[in-house]
């Protein structure tokens, strides 16, 4: 069994289950209600009231945070989609770190990874970023109660990953609206592959009409947006998740476009419910744990990035890099010097040598014989040569050749 825990705006959602084949087998549901405010866009900013939660439902149920995947969504989490061509996956995991770069300004220490998706024109891959502290909050609420975690995954990509396992998407062109609070996520699918998303803030009271204004306002642009990119595949429906039927209704009301059809996020084939409810299960309110389980062929995994993060970029000291460069010129200053030094011992060595075979009585002896060999060898020479010339004169006067 597997549980999935998703941190949303009106409670920490816990969800357990077992996937298989492609199909999900809920088994135990469950909201965790905390404090307003312990929770601000996707970072825990009051961390006791959040620890006393868990603690208590931990307690009541030692096996509700078993097998644990978190997932998480936030407006600092960077994203983006890039067409790639076929890659290893050390090559493609070093394409998605620099993809961030020129955003590095924007954010404080990106961890980064990667998971594979469909495109139009061969593989893609998404990357996302999120800042270090953000994965920290989480990582160090459940290191305080014992409580390991498996894996940490982006909200989005859940998504992503789910569609494109559900088979009813296939060949689709629809919008999925996910309403978490007065969070407002909103994706774009054409032919049953992502395409576009955007996140905004809504700033209407729930169950109001200033809230269909503004959710009409909202869907507009995605339609004119979905026109812009001149498709064969028009967008024909929308879906809703997180609303309740009067806040849908309403915004039906307000629909301008009879070939778009709005509803609400439907509970699709691949996604079962193994209990019996004692309370309604929504859908829609648990799409982003029920989607979490739908990982895809290669699932981002942010807590394994984070541990290899710490690992890689320990930082130094300040006192230790102020001694680096003085370091090194005095390490430079060694190896020249012992280059010195060894030349120098080396000379001494071969004149110490030189210096023996001289002082060795033998070896004078032999030198003083040479020597006498080459003077009387010199004398011969010298004999010869006046002989030679004695020789040549007499022949050169024409009387004593008579």
């Amino acid at each position: 069994m597997q549980t999935l825990v998703y941190f949303s705006n009106d409670g920490i959602q816990v969800l357990q289950g077992i996937i298989k084949k492609g199909h999900l087998n809920i088994s135990n549901f469950k909201t965790l209600p905390v404090e307003t405010g312990a929770l601000i866009n996707g970072v825990i900013t009051n961390e006791e009231v959040v620890k006393e939660a868990v603690a208590g439902a931990l307690k009541e149920n030692p096996k509700l945070f078993k097998n644990m995947k978190l997932v998480i969504d936030s407006s600092l989490i960077a994203t983006k989609t890039i067409e790639v061509p076929k890659l290893k996956p050390r090559e493609l995991a070093a394409l998605a770190a620099v993809e961030f770069e020129d955003n590095a300004g924007n954010y404080d220490e990106l961890v980064v990874d990667y998971a594979n998706m469909p495109g139009f024109m061969g593989h893609n891959i998404f990357c996302c970023g999120v800042e270090k502290r953000v994965l920290e909050s989480y990582i160090t609420l459940f290191a305080s109660l014992k409580i390991q975690i498996q894996s940490i995954d982006v909200g989005l990509n859940t998504l992503i990953q789910y569609v494109s396992a559900t088979r009813d998407f296939k060949g689709m062109t629809f919008a999925l609206n996910i309403v978490d609070g007065k969070n407002l996520v909103s994706l774009l699918f054409e032919n049953g592959i992502y395409i576009f998303s955007t996140r905004s803030r809504l700033l209407s009271e729930r169950g109001t009409a200033a809230l269909a204004d503004e959710l009409s306002g909202k869907l507009s642009s995605l339609i004119q947006f979905s026109k812009s990119q001149k498709s064969e595949h028009s967008l024909n429906m929308s879906l809703y998740a997180g609303l309740d039927e009067f806040e849908l209704e309403a915004l039906k009301a307000l629909n301008f476009d009879p070939e778009l059809n709005l509803f609400m996020m439907p509970q699709t084939p691949n996604v079962k419910n193994g209990f019996v409810m004692d309370e309604a299960f929504d859908f829609g309110n648990f799409i982003y744990p029920i989607a979490g389980f739908f990982a895809g062929t290669k699932p981002i995994n942010l807590f394994d990035a984070f541990r290899r993060s710490k690992a890689v970029k320990k930082d130094l000291p300040f006192e230790y890099k102020a001694l680096i460069i003085p370091g090194a010129m005095i390490l430079v200053c060694l190896i020249i010097f012992g280059i010195f030094f060894g030349l120098k011992y080396s000379a001494q060595k071969r004149l110490e040598e030189m210096n023996a075979y001289i002082g060795d009585t033998n070896n004078q002896a032999e030198y003083m014989q040479a020597k006498e060999l080459t003077e009387e060898v010199s004398a011969i020479q010298t004999e010869i040569s006046n002989i030679e010339t004695i020789n040549m004169a007499i022949n050169s006067n024409p009387i004593w050749c008579r």
